[in-house]
């Protein structure tokens, strides 16, 4: 059975402000640095015996993953598979800047946001396809793994486990969210996975 923990990272002050950060790095900030030693303390008592932790290369990511790796005792394999959603155009505005400039790309993009690609953004396809390749092989070469990614890419992660279409309301939420961890085991039907718990 492989267990997989997926880690959203410690906050910067684009998610204090309520900003669409994408694949723009800002460092964490105080905050999000004490959000990382409370992440690491529920990892611990997740006791899920964890072997690696799988992350992108850029900020507030690869702080946040570092962090875990050092304190956990194990390897951290960084992969650009794994870096954010470029949001394009929309990135560094806040939500509330978009809904006012384009307030029917906005409505679209809160009802199926994964109909909407941002101007110079990228497609939800090929970032899906970059999901599963960075994945592919450590799900077959480890039994138990964290992985550190922002959102939306860590609802596009939890899509890609379980099969199942991705939840991206819960990506945007109306106003900032604690980070989460999520547990998935697999189900040992077809490489897939089942969510076993939230740990808030």
């Amino acid at each position: 059975m492989t267990r997989v923990a997926v880690v959203r990272p410690g906050w910067t002050d684009f998610d204090e402000q309520h900003r669409i950060l994408g694949s723009l790095e800002l460092p964490l900030n105080q905050r999000g640095e004490a959000q990382v030693l409370s992440l690491i303390s529920r990892l611990k008592d997740l006791s899920l015996d964890l072997e690696v932790v799988l992350a992108g290369t850029l900020q507030p990511v690869k702080p946040t993953a570092d962090a875990i790796g050092e304190a956990l005792g194990i390897d951290v394999r960084e992969t650009e598979n794994l870096n954010n959603v470029n949001q394009g155009l929309w990135q560094g505005s806040s939500i509330e800047e978009i809904r006012r400039k384009t307030p029917r790309c906005f409505k679209q993009w809160e009802d199926a946001p994964e109909t909407i690609c941002p101007p110079e953004g990228e497609p939800w396809e090929a970032v899906i396809e970059r999901v599963q390749q960075a994945l592919k092989k450590p799900l077959r070469k480890f039994d138990s793994l964290v992985i550190v990614a922002s959102e939306p890419l860590a609802t596009l992660v939890s899509s890609v486990l379980t099969g199942e279409p991705p939840d991206l309301s819960a990506a945007f939420p109306e106003e900032p969210r604690d980070p989460t961890i999520e547990v998935f085991e697999s189900t040992g039907r077809d490489g897939q996975f089942e969510r076993r718990a939230e740990a808030d």
